[in-house]
């Protein structure tokens, strides 16, 4: 967006981390437009609308965001918001619809440079390959809400997915972290495709698990519980990957998840020697009592495809 504005002539530019700090700025200034996020640290996009507006100048709001259930788009323009944009969007979409809004940008020329009031914040995993594959694997999440969210009539929230390099006491610590609750079951299913070999860890829990996978069609009668499990899983891992592999232009092949016994978990990581390409990501239920945690883990040989395929977005 910052890129985008910077090729036209007397255009302002606020930045805000979060939802908070960007209603701090529409209360300091007449804003004309907000580009606006929904998945934001201290307040989302979702409660930033619901305390619009805060001064008396008329500021009209587009959404861009990941997150493109019906539900959301539905919410956000109750809420007030003008236009949603779903990521990934073009830069003709966004002046297109400017153009739609009234407002005419003027290409810049030398005299007339765009002034920019605050930086944008610089956040940084150390290799700005990860931070920028966060992005491509958000999208890849909210579709994947989309999915799930359109089958079990259910709205799903999502935080940001964490991409990270980890090793082997990483990891551990992470695994633990995500089986130590009494009431999770672990489960675990392998992928692979052009390049990529990984292994997902889900993590089902809730007493309202039965009833979700009633709504996705997984109906208990006459199969084992253990049985709804897996195929929620394997949807929660596949309908990530489908939209990963459109996005990378990929075919991912997986296998069939399998039920994890405490034995399985207990020094599953030992032989890892060096660090995995990560991604987490977590999918709850908005009214129903059912959750889900995943751990994506990639060898090295992945990671360098993944490298790969960052640097022909720059």
């Amino acid at each position: 967006m910052q890129k985008f504005f910077s090729e036209f002539a007397g255009v302002t530019l606020f930045f805000a981390e979060n939802g908070a700090q960007a209603l701090e700025c529409l209360a300091m200034h007449d804003v004309d437009v907000m580009f606006l996020d929904l998945t934001m640290p201290v307040l989302d996009g979702f409660g930033v609308l619901q305390q619009l507006p805060v001064n008396s100048y008329p500021t009209q709001v587009i959404v861009l965001s990941a997150d493109v259930q019906q539900q959301a788009v539905e919410r956000c323009v109750d809420a007030g918001a003008n236009y949603f944009l779903a990521k990934p969007f073009s830069r003709g979409q966004v002046y297109s619809t400017l153009k739609k809004m009234g407002f005419s940008l003027i290409r810049e020329n030398k005299g007339f440079p765009a002034e920019k009031k605050r930086t944008p914040p610089q956040t940084f995993y150390g290799n700005d390959y990860l931070y920028q594959f966060q992005e491509v694997a958000n999208i890849a999440l909210g579709r994947g809400a989309a999915i799930i969210s359109d089958h079990c009539r259910e709205f799903i929230t999502m935080p940001l997915p964490n991409v990270a390099m980890l090793g082997c006491g990483e990891l551990d610590m992470m695994i633990s972290n995500l089986t130590q609750r009494a009431d999770s079951t672990a489960i675990a299913q392998r992928f692979v495709g052009g390049g990529i070999h990984g292994e997902a860890l889900i993590c089902l829990y809730g007493n309202d698990i039965d009833l979700f996978g009633e709504r996705l069609g997984f109906s208990t009668f006459g199969e084992k519980q253990s049985e709804v499990i897996v195929d929620i899983a394997n949807l929660m891992v596949s309908s990530f990957l489908v939209s990963l592999s459109e996005q990378m232009n990929i075919p991912f092949s997986i296998r069939q998840p399998i039920c994890l016994e405490e034995y399985m978990i207990r020094g599953g990581s030992e032989a890892i020697n060096r660090e995995l390409f990560t991604i987490e990501y977590s999918y709850q239920s908005e009214k129903m009592d059912m959750a889900c945690d995943v751990l994506l883990m990639m060898d090295h040989d992945s990671t360098q495809v993944i490298r790969r395929f960052m640097e022909t977005l720059q």
